[in-house]
Formats: C-alpha cells, sequence, structure tokens
C-alpha cells in the first residue's frame, strides 16, 4: 500500500509529465496539498523533496516549488548513476537494446536521402581487424550510437548512450576471434541493409544478431552438464 508522500507525489508526477503543469508554473502551496490530501506537512514536503531531487522541480527563495524546464542531457546523467546501481538483469538490457536498435535503424532509414554514412564506413573498417573484446566492445557500440544518431531523435540517441554504458559495466562478453568474425558479418549485413536502403531486411538481421547474443548469453549462464564437469577420475585415467 502507497504511503500519502508517495500519493502526493504521484499525483503530481502525473500533473507534470503529463502538461497540466508547464515549466515555470507554481505547484499548489504545501497547505494546499495539505488540504487535498489530509494530511500533515511532512507527506507533503516528503513529496516534494522527492520531484526536487529527480529534478523535476525547484524551490524559490520566499517559498513555493515551480516546475523545472526539463533539459534531456541533464535528466540522464542524473538517473544514469542510479541505474548503474540497481540494474544487473544483463537480459533485460540486451532486450531493450534490440528495441532501441530496431527503431534506431527505421529513423536512420527514413532520413536516408539527408545522412552522411562516412563515420559509419570508418566503424566497419575498424571492425573488420582483430580486436581484444574491450575493444571490439567499443566498437560495436559506436556502430549504434551513431546509427541512433543519424536517427535524428535526440532523445532515442540519449537513451542509446545510456544503456550501452550500463552494458560496458556488465557485460559478460569474451569473444574468440571466431565469434567476432561471425559478428562482423552480420553488422556488415545490417549496414548494407540500410544503405540499400531495405529497412525489411535490415530489421532481420539486426534480430538475428541479438538473438544470437541472447543465446551465447543462455550457454554461458547454463550450469554445466554431467559430460561437462571436470571428472577427476576420468583424467586420472587417461
Amino acid at each position: 500500500m502507497k504511503s500519502k508522500s508517495e500519493d502526493i507525489y504521484s499525483f503530481l508526477e502525473r500533473k507534470i509529465v503529463g502538461g497540466e503543469y508547464s515549466p515555470g508554473d507554481r505547484l499548489p502551496s504545501e497547505s494546499e496539498l495539505c488540504g487535498e490530501f489530509n494530511v500533515s506537512r511532512g507527506p507533503v514536503r516528503a513529496a516534494l523533496d522527492k520531484l526536487s531531487a529527480i529534478g523535476l522541480v525547484y524551490k524559490k527563495k520566499g517559498g513555493g516549488s515551480y516546475v523545472r524546464e526539463q533539459d534531456t542531457d541533464r535528466l540522464f546523467s542524473s538517473v544514469l548513476p542510479a541505474l548503474r546501481f540497481n540494474t544487473n538483469d544483463y537480459r533485460e538490457m540486451l532486450r531493450m537494446r534490440s528495441a532501441l536498435d530496431r527503431l534506431s535503424i527505421e529513423l536512420c532509414i527514413e532520413n536516408h536521402e539527408r545522412n552522411d554514412y562516412s563515420e559509419l564506413d570508418g566503424i566497419m573498417a575498424a571492425l573488420e581487424k582483430n580486436h581484444s573484446p574491450e575493444q571490439f566492445f567499443d566498437l560495436e557500440r559506436s556502430f549504434y550510437t551513431v546509427l541512433s544518431e543519424l536517427g535524428g531523435n535526440r532523445l532515442l540517441h540519449s537513451v542509446t548512450l545510456m544503456i550501452w554504458d550500463l552494458l560496458k559495466h556488465c557485460s559478460r562478453d569474451s569473444l574468440s576471434a571466431k565469434e567476432q568474425a561471425e559478428r562482423v558479418w552480420e553488422y556488415r549485413k545490417i549496414y548494407q541493409s540500410i544503405k540499400a536502403p531495405d529497412c525489411e531486411l535490415a530489421l532481420i538481421y539486426a534480430g538475428r544478431h541479438l538473438r544470437r547474443v541472447l543465446e551465447a548469453d543462455e550457454k554461458e549462464q547454463a550450469p554445466a552438464t554431467e559430460s561437462q564437469r571436470w571428472n577427476p577420475w576420468l583424467y586420472d585415467t587417461l
């Protein structure tokens, strides 16, 4: 069951996000909120402090809380540290990445005539070379974050950067040269389809790529079978 401060917080958040309160608008006073929710000042102040902490409102000297103008970059910068400490589901982030990748591809192809693909050309050329797993991850990140930037949606680009930053902190990939070569082939097919432009084919290759990444993670996390476990008796008899 929600506490009174959570009820007040949710009420005000909905009105701000929904546009009922615009940037610069003054929120109802503490006294008005106390009367509306039939509470003391404690829960009201707790709700306003939480809204202030996440950057939705600010307080002026002399009293009153006001809706803050939202800066997307500043907002994500404040949210990212909390996500790093509270997000530990690698597969959940991969699925989120899959959805972002698909949207990036669709928007990129919509902007196809206006796009300059020279940066992606350079990334693809770099991917063809041998790299450490860390270097390869950075090139994968560059491929998709440049793609999201070419899509022209600033919010999508910010979220894509955030997800890749999170993946960097919990990635379990340790790719062999063979696995890197397979991924490079997939990226090449995605990129060729984007430049064609063939959105449907690019999405098919992107979907296959992420399914393979998820399957590889499943295998890595699966417990060893009896035949895979180290057997000291077997090794002693060889």
